[in-house]
């Protein structure tokens, strides 16, 4: 069966790697060429594999026409592909949800706060400069750790954490059954009508939903006044999830001590943003759940879709709505 294969920029390795590893040359694999015509590319291909589901509408057409059996995407989040389009054309479409990139991003959540903690950027300063024993740091031990959404990254996260003797909060738009709240140890879960409570208890807020027209700006001007002047804003979700000029006056005005971003509301920054200037600020390239880990469980899914096809059987994370 042929299955072609979608990089995403300049980042193709070791994504490609990985997938070809998984399946184990049990299908033929092409790599999509962006300098080669488009539609011949698609001729008898069966599966499409798309690194970060940047794939275009043509892209899309052409895999209709040529008789595909399902778009897979390598990520979890689809903000970037014309889902509605896609679902409407009856293309089969899958992800690999959170759980498959949920540890690398527990891990670099966890170290954004831990930078907060522990005063990282003021002790590099400090040692440069002569000065020793300051400043002093807090513990995680005891703090509120608030969770917006409670999928793959966030219960991985949850799990970190509470041995680390944090309180966890948590939210989310899908009922979680009490045994469920109970292994990851929550001291509250409910629903998106409880984000207040979250906003104004939280010590670390960390973002985990996915960006559709309902979560854009979810976190705005009024949010940063629920919160703790003490609290810091975690995000390594998507940018759009918070208002971004609303959390540069925020951080300006001291309203939160600060934030912790991976993502941002445009990629990549202009050298002058604000953000990359401000001392209660730490930034990170949008990297959070590329790890070698991720890239190798994602691999494996999309390649285990692959072989489901080929066997005439219906492909797991099916996604089936279009969430407006």
């Amino acid at each position: 069966m042929k299955v072609l294969f979608i990089g995403f920029a300049d980042l193709v390795h070791p994504w490609y790697d990985d997938f070809l590893e998984a399946i184990d040359g049990k299908h033929s694999v092409e790599l999509y060429d962006p300098s080669s015509p488009l539609i011949p590319q698609f001729q008898d291909v069966q599966v499409v594999v798309d690194q970060g589901g940047w794939g275009s509408r043509e892209m899309v057409d052409a895999a209709v026409t040529s008789g595909v059996k399902l778009w897979q995407v390598i990520g979890t989040g689809l903000n970037h592909l014309d889902v509605k389009h896609i679902l409407e054309r009856k293309l089969p479409l899958a992800n690999t949800p959170g759980v498959y990139s949920g540890i690398a991003l527990a891990e670099h959540v966890l170290f954004l706060m831990l930078c907060f903690a522990k005063n990282l950027d003021v002790s590099r300063n400090n040692i440069r400069s002569g000065i020793f024993y300051h400043p002093m740091n807090e513990e995680l031990c005891g703090r509120t750790l608030g969770l917006i959404g409670f999928g793959g990254s966030s219960r991985a996260l949850a799990a970190r954490a509470w041995p680390m003797g944090m309180r966890i909060l948590a939210i989310d738009v899908l009922d979680v059954s009490r045994a469920v709240q109970a292994e990851y140890h929550l001291d509250f879960f409910g629903n998106t009508a409880d984000l207040g409570k979250l906003l104004r208890e939280s010590d670390y807020l960390s973002v985990h939903i996915p960006l559709t027209a309902k979560t854009q700006k979810l976190i705005h001007q009024e949010s940063f006044r629920q919160m703790k002047p003490s609290a810091v804003l975690i995000n390594a979700a998507r940018g759009e999830i918070v208002d971004e000029v609303a959390l540069i006056d925020a951080l300006r005005a001291g309203k939160i001590r600060g934030a912790g971003l991976d993502v941002f509301s445009n990629e990549p920054l202009d050298s002058d943003h604000p953000l990359l200037h401000m001392e209660n600020v730490i930034a990170t390239p949008h990297l959070a759940g590329g790890t070698r880990g991720t890239s190798r469980r994602r691999g494996k899914a999309a390649a285990e879709n692959v072989f489901c096809i080929a066997e005439g059987q219906s492909p797991l994370h099916l996604v089936t709505s279009y969430d407006t």
